[in-house]
């Protein structure tokens, strides 16, 4: 049977027994209607290397291993990505934490349609049943938790994705992308449809709720990302944006040439976590460059000195030191906003005192 329908995952890091969980799931449908692109955007290259053994066992998947751990987590230009390369009349937009029922590709194919798009309920699966399930690799008999409507599952044609220019690359890390897609696709003349049907069942693992935002760590994230991205979300359906604004390309990825340009820098400035140092090479200086500079981002060793704290205390700073979690959020939010599409890296030390930021302008 000819594939009638693209199941795209987008994936960085997440481990590798899901993954293995979810296509266990696929390979055990009733209808083989189908075919996986799976887009590694950016993962270790530990676990690249097994998941390039992993998709052995299952004939279907397509992995595309884009090269760019320097880059900053988008989902969005995961899945944009790999939207280009699905060559079905139908894309559904998967997630790893999915286990599918048998039957689900068949009431995918039954459920497609030119004009509308669907979304679908998910079952959630408690942190025993979780475990369950790992243990058994059966999914019979689940004892459902709770059930969502809102998620990221969507079963569209592929002009839909593509008329609307995709997902909206602004949205960076976690939170609204998914939404922001259906009430576009929705004001671009598509209907959409709820199905029902108790077709996916979701592993349970610890919710997102931001609490990691609040300190620093090498993995890169803002304090307060999901109310950015929400006022984004709710901006663009008051102005009733259809195709994102300054997205001028779908899922345009950073080539392994261009990133390698990062490695030579024509200069490089050290930077203190001093606000005045950091606003004003952010504001000022960064604008003004041209070609590959470095911007080392560190702690002074002052900061943490006890004349400092004494000073502080006694309110008789002469300059004003910041955390390196607000030069992180600082300069995080400068990519988000007005580098997001450009050739970057961006790499926090093991120690969490300095960050390294290149850029080509």
């Amino acid at each position: 049977m000819y594939p009638e329908i693209t199941i795209i995952y987008a994936n960085r890091d997440r481990d590798l027994e899901r993954i293995r969980l979810t296509l266990d799931s696929l390979s055990k449908q009733t209808d083989q209607n189908f075919k996986v692109i799976f887009v590694d955007y950016g993962s270790k290259y530990e676990l690249l290397v097994e998941l390039k053994e992993l998709f052995k066992n299952y004939t279907f998947v397509q992995l595309f291993a884009l090269e760019v751990p320097q880059l900053l987590w988008n989902k969005s230009k995961a899945l944009n990505y790999g939207i280009l390369k699905a060559s079905t009349p139908f894309i559904f937009i998967a997630d790893v934490d999915l286990l599918f029922h048998p039957l689900t590709t068949k009431k995918l194919e039954d459920f497609s349609g030119q004009n509308s798009f669907g979304l679908f309920s998910l079952n959630y699966l408690s942190k025993e049943e979780s475990a369950e399930v790992v243990k058994r690799n059966k999914i019979k008999n689940l004892e459902i938790k709770r059930k969502g409507e809102v998620n990221g599952m969507i079963l569209a044609p592929k002009k839909a994705f593509t008329e609307v220019g995709g997902y909206d690359e602004f949205f960076h890390f976690y939170g609204a992308e998914d939404v922001d897609l259906f009430d576009r696709i929705e004001r671009a003349g598509y209907k959409r449809k709820k199905y029902p049907d108790k077709l996916f069942y979701h592993f349970w693992h610890e919710s997102f709720q931001g609490s990691e935002d609040k300190i620093i760590t090498q993995k890169p994230r803002v304090k307060d990302i999901m109310r950015v991205n929400e006022q984004h979300y709710f901006m663009n359906n008051q102005l009733e944006v259809i195709r994102p604004k300054r997205q001028p390309d779908m899922g345009k990825i950073i080539s392994k040439e261009d990133s390698n340009l990062l490695k030579t820098p024509a200069k490089t400035y050290r930077i203190k976590n001093i606000r005045a140092q950091v606003e004003h090479f952010l504001h000022e200086i960064m604008p003004a460059e041209k070609g590959v500079i470095c911007a080392v981002f560190e702690e002074d060793p002052y900061y943490s000195s006890f004349k400092h704290q004494v000073k502080k205390l006694l309110k008789k700073e002469t300059q004003t030191y910041i955390s390196m979690k607000e030069v992180n959020d600082m300069l995080l939010k400068k990519i988000v906003f007005e580098y997001r599409n450009a050739n970057y890296s961006f790499k926090i030390a093991e120690d969490l005192k300095s960050i390294d930021f290149r850029i080509q302008l």
